[in-house]
């Protein structure tokens, strides 16, 4: 082993301030010097100078961070333009929010995740760096665009004129929040926790902080001083990281992330579209066994029942007398109810069926084939039916529904038989609001 000269290790301490004119290679330590010693004594190389003493917070940050592990906190100027950039973005979400709910008159609540991963983005471009106090504005912001994403969505269609026959208030007008602030539980949905949860974790997905143990740093310095091959990336197997090797980061974490909320959009879709979807009670026709909200006309509840409909149920089996059932109103539905699309009735008969309604003593009565029917979920005074109905037989493949508030529904009485095609699916849980949860 070779020997080092007098006063060498003295030398190199004195001429670390300066800057080296070629990078040098690590001496390793004699025999009897311990491992610290040994890595105290190194010169640094170029690139540590060119990394480290160029840095003007480096004389009074630096040993402090390197024990930690952690970044600088961000400067007033960037964190001020970070929380900027973070409440443009949200804003201009939740506009994009609002006109999404006007024109598909369905509110995607996956789209909560895009908000948080374009707000996370303005942050991180505004602050060009990552960080959790980046993260606490970013999520912030991103809450900020979800509520007012929902209340965009609320308010542009109401003042379009599509829920009410008068002049429309304004967006942000005293009325118009008033209105908001009635209707908040028919807005808000027990799903909503799940979106504001997707875009926290896009949030904090895009703003991770990535900092390395000191010790870590020191071995991948040590070894780049060296001179030593980098370690040999770890094989993929995600296709968007094999399709996105070689790009920046920054492209790859964005890339990422549109293809996991693309996927998570296209989930959600799928779902309501196959599987399962909500809906909720507008009207008075289903009461008491489903509630709408006062003060609407024969409405018993503060806020309306919300259901859940099996979509795929009937693929596997034809429709049973009794159940309650999501379906495609027939054209005729408009012009005699002067309102049609998607109604949530009970299925009473069934095809080829003859079915009529008798008045006994001022109460409505079904008979089936001639056969009174038995109703035990209907309750007595909701029986009162104004005329007689019938005799008809129903049609084959079609269905006759009714609502269990017999003078207050428009039904099948006036519009016909349902076609099967037109039947949704199969009404078989309240979940909204908590105290009406339950399985029918």
């Amino acid at each position: 082993m070779n020997e080092r000269e007098p006063g060498q290790r003295e030398r190199a301490w004195e001429h670390r301030d300066d800057p080296p004119t070629e990078p040098r290679a690590l001496t390793p330590p004699d025999a009897h010097d311990t491992p610290d010693a040994g890595a105290a004594n190194r010169p640094i190389s170029q690139r540590e100078w060119g990394s480290r003493s160029t840095s003007p917070e480096y004389a009074t940050e630096a040993p402090a961070l390197a024990r930690e592990g952690e970044r600088p906190p961000p400067r007033r100027s960037a964190l001020a333009g970070a929380i900027g950039a973070g409440l443009l973005a949200a804003v201009a979400m939740a506009v994009v929010w609002g006109f999404l709910v006007k024109w598909t008159e369905r509110e995607i609540g996956a789209f909560a995740g895009a908000i948080g991963a374009v707000v996370a983005g303005a942050v991180l471009l505004a602050a060009r760096r990552r960080g959790p106090r980046l993260q606490v504005v970013a999520g912030l912001a991103s809450l900020l665009g979800i509520l007012l994403g929902k209340y965009l969505g609320f308010a542009l269609p109401l003042r379009d004129g599509a829920e009410l026959g008068t002049a429309a208030p304004g967006i942000f007008s005293r009325d118009m929040l008033s209105r908001f602030w009635e209707s908040r539980g028919d807005v808000l949905s027990t799903l909503d926790p799940l979106w504001v949860a997707l875009a926290l974790a896009a949030v904090v997905f895009v703003l991770h902080s990535e900092t390395a143990a000191p010790e870590a740093r020191d071995l991948r310095h040590r070894a780049e001083d060296l001179g030593s091959e980098a370690p040999r990336p770890k094989h993929r197997r995600n296709p968007v990281d094999r399709f996105t090797q070689g790009l920046p980061r920054a492209w790859r974490v964005a890339i990422d992330w549109v293809v996991t909320i693309l996927g998570a959009v296209a989930i959600v879709l799928l779902i309501k579209a196959f599987v399962v979807n909500p809906y909720r009670i507008p009207s008075s026709s289903m009461e008491p066994t489903l509630h709408c909200a006062r003060p609407a006309v024969g409405c018993e509840a503060r806020f309306s029942d919300r259901v859940l409909a099996n979509r795929f149920v009937y693929h596997f089996r034809t429709p049973k007398r009794g159940e309650i059932i999501v379906f495609e109103t027939p054209p005729a539905a408009r012009a005699k109810c002067g309102a049609g699309g998607t109604f949530v009735k009970r299925l009473i008969g069934l095809p080829g069926e003859r079915i009529e309604v008798r008045l006994e003593r001022g109460d409505g009565y079904v008979y089936i084939n001639g056969r009174r029917l038995k109703e035990p979920y209907l309750k007595p005074e909701r029986r009162l039916a104004s005329t007689e109905f019938g005799p008809l037989t129903i049609p084959k493949g079609h269905y006759f529904m009714m609502g269990d508030n017999r003078s207050q529904s428009c039904d099948s009485r006036q519009w016909g038989a349902v076609p099967r095609q037109n039947l949704i699916g199969k009404v078989f849980a309240t979940y909204w609001p908590p105290n009406r949860i339950s399985l029918h």
